[in-house]
């Protein structure tokens, strides 16, 4: 098995942390996943970072900015873009479909193949428990990435090789809170 490690982030995760003002840095990410080969992964040599997403409709009014910014995404060296499709619920609510059939797919497949030895995944589903279980199979250490381990289901916890928490400081690097407007200051009202 080679001593490669592989990042999977599943958007919606952190798209949860920020519904109002979604502007990851992918590159930022990529950097934190590529930097644990200096500390957690020791040793290990970082492979790449899947990233995966819904994708809008074309008739959708939020299409050409996604494409945009999937288009930004897919330049990035290091990162594999990996899209499923976005469907709007009766009650107006978005939701990914074929993300997590990706993710799955990919990390047993990587897995399977010898390709791993660890995976560093950020998801928070736990769906993914036989997913995990699977990769494990192979011999692929797997790892949960979270910027909260409250926020993990217990199945994920028992099942994981361990939990990477994202801390605050790094978490705001990676999904920047919009800017405060600016306040005036002095001169104040008589």
């Amino acid at each position: 098995m080679a001593d490669n490690y592989v990042g999977f982030v599943d958007a919606g995760v952190f798209r949860a942390l920020r519904p109002r003002y979604f502007r990851p840095q992918a590159g930022v990410i990529r950097d934190w996943f590529a930097d644990l080969s200096k500390t957690i992964l020791n040793g290990e040599r970082f492979l790449r970072l899947y990233w995966y997403d819904g994708r809008y409709d074309p008739s959708h009014d939020n299409y050409d900015s996604q494409r945009r910014f999937f288009s930004a995404i897919g330049r990035r060296p290091g990162v594999t873009l990996r899209t499923g499709h976005i469907i709007e619920l009766p009650d107006g609510r978005l939701q990914q479909k074929g993300v997590d059939t990706l993710l799955t797919l990919d990390l047993v497949r990587l897995a399977g193949r010898g390709v791993c030895s660890s995976a560093v995944v950020l998801v928070r589903d736990r769906d993914f428990t036989e997913t995990i279980r699977a990769a494990q199979d192979f011999g692929t250490r797997v790892l949960i990435a979270t910027p909260n381990r409250h926020n993990v289901p217990d199945e994920l916890h028992q099942t994981a090789d361990g939990m990477i928490e994202i801390t605050d400081d790094v978490l705001q690097k990676m999904l920047p809170l919009p800017p405060r407007p600016e306040t005036p200051t002095g001169g104040g009202s008589r």
